[in-house]
């Protein structure tokens, strides 16, 4: 860091990123040179027969080039392993280098095409041996494989407002040696800001033109992702690298903190976890933990909020993602287990007319029917449309707990991810519902979507024109879960005694009205490390600034960081790569910028920003305008969270600011899949000796 600058631009890789990939060049070009010279060697004589001036031409050139290479590329290595990621002066000359290797390269590709024309014409070819012949022509095949992969690597690190973000840097390189936050910022005006933004907007665009996504709600989550990217990228001066750098030191610390706090909680045997009205009260409430049998009392008055019946409503959730994930739980055995639900007539015959959008051989239905053990009588309305905010759902009769269910599904696709990713708050205004209530933008569109289905197709009227005694049950994991708590929050004006399970809800999903709103109503499930309830605007932001302190914290050379981890995952472990550095994860220069307290509150002092030594600059302030009012969003209702133990899982009831940061660990998104979260319900409900 920061990204270098070649020919007027910024692009996305540092001075620092060269260690890799120039010693990968280096032994392949040493092999090459070796082998090239050995032929050269054995077969010189052959190389002087008339006509073949030309080839042995070619070959010293090419050994030659290939030593001046080997050189480049040990000179790289040397000077991009030099000083820390914020030390950039000792790499200070690594541009000039980089200028020198591209020229060698455009002469290497003029040199190659005059031995392609010679290794693969004929007429050229007299008197020497077929393995002089093979070896100019793998020779030749290399280079141009080698050329390609060196362009696919430019186009990777080109970065399409690098001109927009090298006119706006304004740091000096001083200023990041000393450790100083704000020269990690980018002084981008409102112009190149709203300029960057297009450049998202088109990049986002053509990639889902090419997957089909081209209707307006498509248009419309294009434009409120770009914003959201333009945000969190645009303003500050890091390359990938730098990212995935400082993620691995901010797990490091992260695991450094955690153990200290297990280490001084171990000797508890409760644990206190304030509930959600402590954020506003003082009140504070005992955690339950549930471990084993006889040991978990659920909230007051809400006897259904029980591991019991979230595991067993789980399953209808896993049920909603259909065929894709049953085949990903079940690789081997998976397609022979649905193969007898399925329909291999349905493409000739009427699918019947509860299922919609289902493929040819009805696929999703068989392994909705065989996760769920339903049968075509309790299945009232199956829908698998999907496109940008119309999500798949189901509507089913549920004998075992008297209920009528219906789950939605989470993300699967790329409309899916769409919806994820509009995360701006949209007010909700519905009866019964508090005012000043914000939600995630894209999942409250999801929900009315649902709401307006169910209403059009009568399936709930119709379940329960059939089940008049039955209870509403809705359910689904990750945004299923969300929208399901959104569609909840609709809904109970009209079904008052409804139940709402929603397994690994997104952080980002409700203001702190709704989730007291929904406490009654609303449980919620998360797993360990989680990462998708954590992402919200507060959090992430959170995670930016810690990550900024790790960088500038840091006294390794990014390549050491990189190989420490590399040692830790083949169970070499390397003690020394926190730097023995266990300062706090955030500093005040940077706590100004975007703060997010101890609450998960997100506030932005404009008064402060103006005097403060580290606040952000006027041009940031103008990138991030549309975000430093930002709403902080949190899980819906009561929220249970397990947690692995030496003898399976225990669980306990948290309050939503349990989630107010990112956890950087191995388990962060395998925690997250649907299937996972079943079997940790399965596992604790098994201790318990009441699995249903």
């Amino acid at each position: 860091m920061p990204g270098i600058v070649m020919f007027k631009r910024r692009w996305r890789i540092g001075s620092d990123d060269f260690v890799f990939s120039a010693l990968a060049e280096f032994f392949l070009r040493l092999i090459w040179f070796v082998v090239v010279l050995v032929v050269f060697l054995k077969h010189r004589i052959h190389l002087r027969c008339p006509g073949e001036r030309l080839l042995q031409t070619y070959l010293i050139f090419s050994l030659a080039g290939l030593g001046f290479i080997l050189l480049l590329d040990a000179l790289i290595a040397w000077i991009s392993s030099r000083g820390t990621m914020t030390q950039t002066r000792p790499r200070r000359h690594l541009c000039k280098i980089l200028h020198l290797r591209l020229l060698v390269m455009i002469m290497e590709v003029a040199w190659n095409g005059i031995g392609t024309k010679w290794a693969f014409t004929p007429e050229d070819h007299h008197c020497e041996p077929q393995e002089v012949i093979t070896l100019v022509q793998v020779i030749a095949i290399c280079s141009w494989v080698l050329f390609g992969i060196m362009m696919l690597g430019i186009v990777l690190v080109f970065d399409p407002v690098g001109s927009y973000r090298y006119n706006g840097t304004g740091h000096r390189v001083a200023d990041v040696e000393r450790g100083e936050p704000q020269a990690l910022y980018i002084n981008l005006n409102a112009a190149n800001a709203e300029k960057a933004k297009k450049i998202w907007e088109w990049q986002i665009r053509l990639f889902c033109c090419c997957c089909g996504n081209r209707d307006e709600q498509s248009k419309s989550a294009y434009s409120d992702i770009s914003k959201l990217f333009t945000y969190y990228f645009e303003d500050v001066d890091l390359v990938p690298s730098d990212i995935a750098a400082g993620l691995i030191l901010l797990q490091q610390k992260q695991a450094v903190e955690n153990g200290n706090r297990v280490s001084t909680s171990q000797h508890s045997e409760n644990f206190s976890v304030q509930s959600p009205d402590s954020l506003t009260s003082t009140g504070a409430v005992q955690g339950s933990i549930i471990s084993s049998p006889g040991v978990f009392t659920p909230p007051a008055n809400q006897f259904w909020m029980t591991p019991e019946l979230a595991c067993h409503f789980m399953k209808f959730a896993e049920g909603s993602y259909g065929w894709p994930l049953f085949l990903y739980s079940n690789f081997f055995t998976g397609m022979c287990q649905i193969w007898k639900d399925m329909r291999c007539c349905a493409c000739c015959c009427k699918p019947p007319s509860y299922i919609v959008d289902d493929n040819c051989c009805e696929c999703h239905t068989a392994a909705l029917k065989h996760v769920t053990g339903l049968s075509d009588e309790d299945l009232i309305f199956v829908s698998f449309h999907n496109r940008v905010y119309e999500i798949p759902f189901y509507v089913a009769i549920d004998h075992q707990t008297c209920s009528v269910v219906v789950s939605i599904r989470g993300t699967l696709s790329l409309s899916d991810t769409l919806t994820d990713l509009t995360a701006d708050c949209d007010k909700l205004f519905t009866e019964g519902c508090p005012q000043g209530l914000f939600c995630h933008r894209g999942m409250l569109r999801a929900a009315f979507f649902v709401k307006n289905k169910l209403e059009e197709s009568h399936a709930l009227s119709d379940a329960f024109a059939l089940h008049q005694s039955y209870s509403l049950a809705i359910t689904g994991h990750s945004l299923g879960g969300g929208t399901a708590a959104l569609l909840a929050v609709l809904l109970r004006p009209i079904y008052p005694n409804l139940r709402c399970y929603s397994f690994s809800p997104p952080g980002g999903l409700m203001s702190l009205e709704g989730v007291k709103y929904s406490e009654d109503f609303i449980m919620s499930v998360a797993l360990g490390d989680d990462l998708v309830p954590r992402l919200s605007v507060p959090n992430v932001e959170d995670m930016k600034r810690k990550l900024l302190n790790c960088i500038l914290d840091s006294e390794q050379p990014k390549y050491k960081i990189f190989l420490h981890k590399l040692f830790d995952c083949i169970g070499k472990k390397q003690t020394s790569q926190t730097d023995g550095n266990t300062a706090p994860l955030s500093r005040p220069l940077l706590e100004n910028f975007g703060q997010t307290n101890s609450s998960g509150n997100y506030t932005t002092n404009s008064s402060q920003e103006g005097s403060s030594e580290g606040s952000v600059s006027s041009g940031q302030t103008a990138v991030l305008s549309r975000h430093s009012a930002a709403v902080p969003l949190y899980p819906p209702g009561r929220v249970l969270h397990l947690t692995r133990t030496d003898s399976g899982f225990s669980g306990r009831w948290v309050s939503v600011d349990y989630f107010n940061q990112i956890i950087i660990s191995p388990k962060m998104i395998s925690d997250h899949l649907p299937n996972a979260v079943h079997n940790a319900l399965k596992q604790l409900v098994s201790s318990s000796g009441n699995f249903p």
